[in-house]
This record gives C-alpha cells, structure tokens and sequence, in this order.
C-alpha cells in the first residue's frame, strides 16, 4: 500500500518531512519503507526500511545514505546498533524506553483506504530511546514516525 510517510527525530534538527513510502504486511511481520531527500550537511538521498516483527516486540531500523545506521529496538532487552560513515563504524548499544507501533498498520497495508473514516487514516509509530556509544554519554531521542494513507490516484 502506497501512504506517506513524515520522521521526527529529537536528534535531527531538521523539520520533519512527508515523503512517498510502501507500507506491506506478511503475518506477523510488517514493514515501511522510504526515500528521503538529502537535509542538513547530508549530500544523498537516504533509503529507509524499517521492519517489525510482532511475534518477538522488535523493530529493525536500516537507512542508507551518506552514512547507514542499522539499530534493533526492543522493550524486552538491550540490543545492539552499528553506525557506519567515512570515519569508521560505530557499535553501540540501545535501551528501548517505549516501543509503540499500532496493530491498525496491518489493517492499513490490506484494506482499501476507502473503508476508513478521514480521522482514522493516520497512524504512529512511537519510540524512545537511549543509545550508548563507547566512552560518551547515553544519547537520549525520541521519534515520531507518521504513516498516513492517501486518496489519491498517484498515492494509491
């Protein structure tokens, strides 16, 4: 299914921007994928897919760009990231503090978007987090992801 997509990060200072992404669902397993524009001193686009797995409570996060961040989330234990750029990789590790991610996308991936009513055809993927990185501080960072599908013809 075709929906549009909108990332908040508390560690970007950019505004959030809606972009065109794919939102699929098989068993218990969904996923949302997208391109994002380059923004800030970023000079590529970046694709981004994240997959949850419902069975276990975990969301895989992968972006690739002009450096890829792949991180596991989980409410149940610590788990771990690796942030690769020019620079080096970076290993670190994340403790999840709220994993939220609504059972409604499933329905949104196999249903046509006119069963829903206009206020029910936006969901959010919510989650908090610490990452702990080598010899620094715990980061802290919040994200919003928006997942809102499109009556449209080009969206659809």
């Amino acid at each position: 299914m075709k929906v549009m997509v909108c990332l908040k990060s508390g560690l970007s200072e950019c505004a959030a921007s809606c972009v065109a992404g794919e939102l699929t669902a098989e068993g218990s397993v969904l996923t949302v994928s997208w391109t994002q524009p380059p923004s800030g001193e970023e000079s590529n686009e970046s694709l981004h897919q994240l997959t949850y797995e419902k069975s276990e409570g975990v969301l895989h996060m992968k972006r690739t760009g002009d450096n890829t961040t792949d991180l596991s989330f989980s409410g149940k234990t610590r788990t771990k990231g690796t942030l690769s750029t020019p620079y080096g990789d970076f290993l670190m590790e994340i403790e999840t503090k709220q994993l939220t991610v609504p059972d409604e996308l499933w329905q949104f991936a196999k249903e046509s978007i006119d069963v829903y009513a206009v206020e029910d055809t936006e969901k959010n993927i919510e989650l908090c987090y610490f990452l702990y990185l080598q010899g620094q501080e715990p980061m802290k960072n919040d994200i919003t992801i928006q997942i809102r599908l499109e009556k449209n013809g080009n969206k659809r």
